[in-house]
Formats: C-alpha cells, sequence, structure tokens
C-alpha cells in the first residue's frame, strides 16, 4: 500500500468511527497495514462496519477481517449435501475421480467422504419416507463433526488428513511359525 492509498484508508478510519485519531496512531496503523493490498484492506474495513461496531477497530480486527476475506468458507450442511447428491451418482464406479470432483468443490467435501466412506454414504436410504429424516439427520451431525475437528486441527496448526487412507482388509492371519523359537545355530 501507498501512503497516498493510506491517506485515504486514514481519513475512513478517523471519519467513520468514534474514538480519538492522532498523526501517532495513524502512523502506527500505517506501520502494520502496509503490507497489505489498499483493496483488502478497504474490503476488511467494509465487513467492520457492517459488524456494528462504533468505535474503531484495532490493527488487530482489520487483520483479522482480511485473513477472513481470504479463507474459502466452509460449505454449509445444504450445500454439502446438494453437491453430494450430485456427485455420487455420477461417479459410483471410479472412487478416485469421484474423490477428485468433490475436492474441486471443496476440500472437505472430498475428505468427509473419504472418512465416511463412499459405498456406506452412497447406500444410505436418505429418500426413505420412513427413515430418512433421521438418516440426514444422522449425516448431518457427522459433517459437522467433520468440519469441526479440521477446523481445531487447522486452528492448532495440525497437519490435516489426507484424503487417501490405506484400507485394511480385516485382520490379519496369524502366522504360527513367527511363535516358535528358532532352532540353535550349529557350529561347524
Amino acid at each position: 500500500m501507498t501512503s497516498r492509498e493510506w491517506q485515504v484508508i486514514a481519513v475512513v478510519l478517523e471519519n467513520c468511527w468514534k474514538g480519538e485519531w492522532d498523526e501517532a496512531r495513524a502512523a502506527a496503523y500505517y506501520v502494520l497495514l502496509e503490507p497489505f493490498e489498499a483493496a483488502d484492506v478497504e474490503r476488511a474495513l467494509h465487513v467492520l462496519v457492517r459488524n456494528g461496531s462504533p468505535f474503531i477497530p484495532a490493527v488487530a480486527e482489520i487483520v483479522t477481517a482480511i485473513e477472513a476475506a481470504g479463507r474459502v468458507s466452509v460449505p454449509t450442511w445444504p450445500e454439502a449435501l446438494r453437491q453430494l447428491r450430485r456427485l455420487l451418482p455420477r461417479h459410483s464406479r471410479d472412487l478416485e475421480a469421484g474423490l477428485e470432483a468433490l475436492a474441486a468443490v471443496h476440500p472437505l467435501l472430498a475428505s468427509f467422504v473419504a472418512e465416511y466412506g463412499w459405498r456406506r454414504l452412497a447406500l444410505e436410504p436418505i429418500d426413505d419416507p420412513d427413515h430418512g429424516g433421521a438418516v440426514l439427520r444422522r449425516l448431518e451431525l457427522s459433517w459437522r463433526e467433520h468440519v469441526e475437528r479440521r477446523q481445531e486441527r487447522e486452528r492448532h496448526g495440525l497437519a490435516l488428513e489426507s484424503v487417501r487412507r490405506r484400507r485394511l482388509a480385516g485382520p490379519r492371519r496369524l502366522d504360527p511359525a513367527a511363535l516358535l523359537p528358532s532352532p540353535p545355530e550349529r557350529s561347524a
């Protein structure tokens, strides 16, 4: 952001909110907001105006609004369900292509389907007249738990789960030969 662009933003900050605004405060704000684009700062100020606080926003509030605008919003459950209903039948035989299509819409959709299970999700009786509502509610709760877990991991800076997981085929067959002690070595 240039100093000329900053002057416009400083005038907006000074005149649109209550609070003291002096040269020292303006200089401090400029130092901290200079790395951001002027258009991003202006968008953040528009968001903060809509929030309704009557006082001059802190630099931290402005930066948080800038960063929040850059994030892709998480689909709501109705949006997620609409995409799942649209993409599951199209890719019923090709799991990889289906996960790629879901990831193109939103990575959370792909990770949800990978975690819940493609086949299990495809076989859920969501259109059943007797029990479809209960199934949809259970799926919605699973979606919300998945989103919360993912956001919590992101908030703590942990690695996000990958979509591709190794699938276990079931319990392994016991190798009885591994239980026997090895024969003593013969010296020659």
